[in-house]
């Protein structure tokens, strides 16, 4: 009974981390703001302040 309770978790958790792996795989890219500019166009600019406020 020990073993099957064990086992049963181990499942659970190998279905949530792959859960919250997809989740995260699809909420990433949104949250980064990442904003892909089309060929031709040019590229929004960013001062070099606004660069170390956001630490790059």
């Amino acid at each position: 009974m020990k073993k099957l309770a064990v086992g049963l978790l181990g499942a659970v958790a190998v279905a949530a981390t792959v859960l919250l792996v997809r989740q995260q795989k699809e909420v990433e890219p949104r949250e980064r703001g990442v904003r892909l500019v089309p060929v031709g166009e040019a590229a929004p600019t960013i001062s070099l302040e606004r660069m170390r406020e956001l630490g790059l």
